[in-house]
């Protein structure tokens, strides 16, 4: 019985607070955190734990959602600032949350292209479509090597980007906002500024070869025919947003 109390407290809790990648986490991690303080008070500690869950899930940007940062200004690699709200074009925006060392941007050897070398092809197809493209850096804990404003410069000079913009995200006030948790992460908008598609550019960070999914392309067409996303959201993989304490 006490079993069965559980297995359903837990799916409540995914129905109340989601079944993305983030809510799994969060329960497995509440499990865990319960087994550390014995038999005693876990149940007590999970409750508590799954509360914090919900608080961070009621954070997410769901689709519909608006862009929550259309007014702030941020430092494109060519040195000049832009309201976020200027990136949009006649079909609406995209953010891509990046950097400049994570594996699954820049790829790893052999052993993953990473995502990065799909950049170029996702600004043309932007371009061609009249849908406004930018990438975001808010490793604001690597600010000071990795990620600094030259080592973007520097990085989207080497790998050559062309003519993206590459926006500096100070104190990862963007990133915060959008409730963004990887590089990359991604981020559609229409022309009205709602959230239409969030997740993955597609299903095969290894291989630009072996993609079998292009979610995000396919959403970016669906937005500009007008028509529906068939699949709105995908899970997000990727290193985690290195944040500062404030």
């Amino acid at each position: 019985m006490k079993k069965l109390i559980l297995i359903v407290s837990a799916a409540l809790l995914m129905f109340s607070c989601g079944t993305e990648a983030t809510g799994e986490k969060c329960e497995k991690d509440c499990k865990k955190e319960a087994c550390s303080h014995g038999n005693k008070d876990s149940q007590d500690c999970e409750k508590d734990c799954k509360k914090k869950c919900c608080a961070q899930e009621q954070g997410k940007m769901t689709i519909g959602s608006e862009n929550p940062s259309l007014e702030t200004k941020l430092k494109d690699i060519s040195g000049t600032e832009m309201y976020i709200e200027e990136l949009g074009k006649k079909n609406g925006s995209l953010i891509i949350f990046s950097c400049n060392t994570c594996p699954f941007v820049v790829g790893r050897g052999e052993d993953t292209e990473g995502w990065e070398n799909r950049y170029n092809d996702i600004n043309k197809m932007a371009g061609e479509l009249e849908i406004g493209f930018a990438l975001v850096n808010s490793n604001e804990g690597k600010r000071a090597d990795e990620d600094s404003f030259e080592a973007m410069v520097e990085h989207a000079t080497d790998n050559k980007y062309d003519n993206i913009k590459y926006l500096m995200d100070e104190n990862h006030v963007v990133a915060d906002a959008f409730n963004a948790k990887t590089t990359p992460h991604v981020y559609l908008f229409n022309s009205e500024n709602k959230l239409v598609y969030t997740g993955a550019i597609d299903d095969n960070v290894d291989s630009k070869a072996d993609v079998k999914e292009n979610w995000l392309a396919d959403a970016m067409t669906s937005l500009s025919k007008g028509e529906a996303i068939a699949t709105p959201t995908s899970k997000n993989k990727g290193c985690s947003i290195k944040r500062v304490k404030k």
